[in-house]
């Protein structure tokens, strides 16, 4: 199968569990948009937007060609953790106090990376929300919930690898591409060798040509 450039979903400007319709009129409307005849002063730059545009249809649009598509390996969720724990890390975990009304008022002012942070680290919460995560992320019904559930792993355990990157994999199905490459270049920021989330990135970026 032919790999374009960028994502055929976020060429088209669709998520992945988009209707055959839905996917038809935002193929038209890009369509309309870009099309050579009507950008007479751009016409290299939309001749290659509507090669784009066809590539991604064509996939898209067929079922098979687009159960094809969504079975690479970047697409797929991960179940295992990557992150590097130490237990000395978890051993006096930080609660923050409740603040007083004059403290909440001035909290806006603070200065940023102070060492009380609110977080409570905790590994085991963490792989409950993570296990939570990959439950739901697997019902197209319950994506919602799953992308809370990642959020809550990565609150826990802010090393947790593998959270952001079914973060990133499940805010992609939703069609929420800018906070997919967020987390993803927290996966990055992590692990810089994961060249999946790289990919990911890749395909993603804003340049299209």
């Amino acid at each position: 199968m032919p790999q374009g450039k960028r994502d055929y979903y976020k060429v088209l400007g669709v998520c992945t569990t988009s209707s055959a319709e839905e996917i038809k009129k935002a193929y038209r409307s890009a369509s309309k948009k870009y099309h050579p005849d009507l950008n007479p002063d751009l016409k290299l730059f939309s001749e290659e937007k509507m090669r784009e545009l066809v590539e991604a249809y064509e996939v898209i649009s067929d079922p098979e060609k687009k159960k094809e598509y969504d079975k690479q390996q970047q697409f797929q969720l991960r179940k295992g953790r990557q992150a590097h724990l130490t237990t000395k890390s978890f051993t006096k975990p930080a609660f923050k106090k409740e603040e007083s009304l004059l403290e909440r008022l001035f909290s806006p002012f603070r200065k940023k990376g102070g060492s009380d942070t609110g977080v409570r680290l905790d590994p085991k919460e963490a792989d409950t929300h993570f296990t939570l995560g990959l439950t739901m992320a697997q019902n197209e019904s319950l994506y919602d919930q799953a992308i809370e559930e990642f959020r809550l792993t990565t609150k826990f355990d802010p090393n947790y690898t593998e959270a952001f990157w079914n973060l990133g994999i499940v805010c992609y199905r939703k069609g929420l591409f800018d906070e997919a490459i967020v987390n993803f270049q927290k996966v990055m920021a992590l692990k810089k060798d994961d060249m999946l989330s790289r990919k990911m990135i890749d395909l993603l970026r804003d340049d299209t040509l």
